[in-house]
């Protein structure tokens, strides 16, 4: 790709991924998960026995984009709030820029297509993310890059783009042909991002875990087969590998994962679980339907091209990817039953399942593009409808918000929590009762009870208030009323 075409395109998929997360679905501070991680940052290393001890990605980048909202954004437009979404909306745009333009240099690379055919088909891809869960004449339709809050971002739509566009890359470049030889921006930049993918999410992770095993698999040769030799020629694959399982066994003995433990017996709930999720990602989207045209396409090019020089790449990215379908699939069944079956049905932890079935459907699809190229005339048509369908007004995508509140009540509920706190500080108070919402029966989710002490800490690092302020938080169900919120 030439570099002013890939810079317009680069920089028109980023402004239009900032637009929608600041304008068109903001991210937005609301509930206690996100007052707290915000401002506490952890060492960039991973932590043995800790609550979350590999997650270096979102648990250092959450905290770095409120400080720079904080005193890099909030002094240009004086809003705390605005200045968040503004910032979170620049990194996630980013993110999905750079997994999008990583799909687009293995189209035209790999695939072999021109330079306009990748664009769009990388628009085409890009829309897919948005359009695969979309029912008719709904609202609050859920999509790829939708999750639960502002932390959850950070916690699994980065580290999803992250190892997604690690396995555009290394689908393309070979990293083991002397990449890390040299010390160089290049390589300690790959180095830093193999890093941050593998200690960023075990469910996210497992995208280039599973893929580099594919990778592995397909480089097997039993004829001439020497471990020794196969480890040295692959070293950097087997060091990623083994960093990954590292990456589980830490944890496995976390926190977290021990809380989330289950006394039931383990195979009746891989049962149960594989029925949940298998229901849900073959016959609750669309998915499906992509998976379908490029089986039928593949069945054809290994049937007619088998021996066809010119498809051998093709062929091989069929391969690795048909090898990763279904372990990711086995992969997140085992989790779901350790943990909880119901957690697999979030688009945010699907990702990998659909960023495999997008990956195949488009390799068919470019099949098809270089034996009838003037098909490329109705991309853009296929692409224009596709935009169409997806903001057409008799369907509406689902805020990234607790039980879907709409985001300019959650910007107001915040907003009337930290007027109380600065309000408290301003008349020199060491300690203050605030009114929130009232939530769940359990802790007053998503404003839990003990969430004063962390959004006071927040708003002090962040030079909101002048010094931490001890909070009391008292649940106050008029709110509900004020704020069109539910009451239970």
């Amino acid at each position: 790709m030439k570099n002013y075409f890939g810079i317009v395109t680069g920089t028109l998929i980023f402004l239009a991924m900032f637009v929608f997360f600041s304008q068109i679905h903001p991210i937005v501070l609301f509930d206690g998960d996100d007052w707290n991680v915000i401002s506490d940052a952890r060492v960039g290393l991973p932590k043995w026995g800790g609550w979350n001890p590999t997650k270096v990605l979102p648990e250092t980048f959450f905290p770095i984009c409120g400080y720079i909202s904080a005193y890099v954004v909030m002094p240009i437009i004086g809003d705390y709030l605005s200045s968040f979404t503004i910032t979170a909306a620049l990194i996630v745009a980013a993110f999905i820029t750079a997994y999008v333009m990583m799909f687009i240099f293995f189209v035209e690379k790999v695939l072999k297509t021109d330079n306009l055919s990748a664009v769009l088909l990388g628009a085409l891809f890009l829309l897919l993310h948005f359009a695969v869960f979309l029912q008719h004449n709904t609202q609050d339709n859920l999509y790829l890059f939708h999750t639960t809050d502002a932390d959850c971002y950070f916690n699994y739509i980065l580290p999803n783009m992250l190892n997604a566009a690690l396995v555009l890359l290394i689908i393309r470049v070979d990293i083991t042909d002397k990449i890390f030889n040299r010390v160089n921006l290049r390589s300690v930049g790959l180095f830093f991002a193999l890093y941050l993918a593998i200690f960023s999410s075990v469910l996210s992770s497992c995208i280039l875990a599973i893929f580099i095993f594919a990778e592995l698999v397909d480089r097997f040769d039993m004829k001439n087969f020497s471990f020794p030799k196969f480890f040295a020629q692959n070293r950097t694959l087997f060091v990623i590998e083994i960093f990954w399982l590292i990456s589980l066994l830490f944890e496995m003995n976390g926190g977290r994962a021990k809380s989330m433990a289950h006394e039931e017996s383990f195979i009746g709930l891989v049962a149960s679980s594989a029925a949940t999720v298998l229901h849900s990602l073959l016959f609750e989207n669309r998915g499906a339907a992509l998976l379908i045209f490029a089986a039928v396409t593949i069945v054809y090019i290994f049937v007619k091209y088998r021996d066809d020089k010119d498809l051998s790449a093709l062929r091989s990215v069929v391969k690795k990817f048909l090898v990763c379908l279904p372990l990711w699939t086995i992969y997140i069944i085992l989790v779901a039953a350790k943990t909880d079956s119901t957690y697999a049905l979030r688009p945010d932890v699907q990702f990998g399942f659909f960023f495999f079935v997008f990956v195949l459907f488009f390799t068919a699809f470019a099949f098809w593009l270089k034996k009838f190229p003037r098909v490329t005339f109705i991309l853009p048509i296929l692409a224009f409808a596709l935009l169409t369908w997806i903001f057409s007004g008799k369907r509406t995508l689902c805020p990234s918000t607790f039980n879907h509140v709409p985001e300019k009540v959650c910007v107001q509920v915040s907003q009337h929590i930290i007027d109380q706190i600065v309000a408290a500080d301003a008349a020199g108070l060491t300690e203050v009762t605030i009114t929130v919402p009232k939530g769940d029966d359990t802790d007053n989710w998503p404003h839990p009870l003990y969430m004063g002490k962390n959004i006071s800490r927040t708003l002090h690092a962040h030079g909101i208030i002048s010094r931490r302020i001890d909070v009391t938080v008292v649940p106050d169900i008029t709110l509900n009323e004020k704020f069109n919120l539910p009451t239970k």
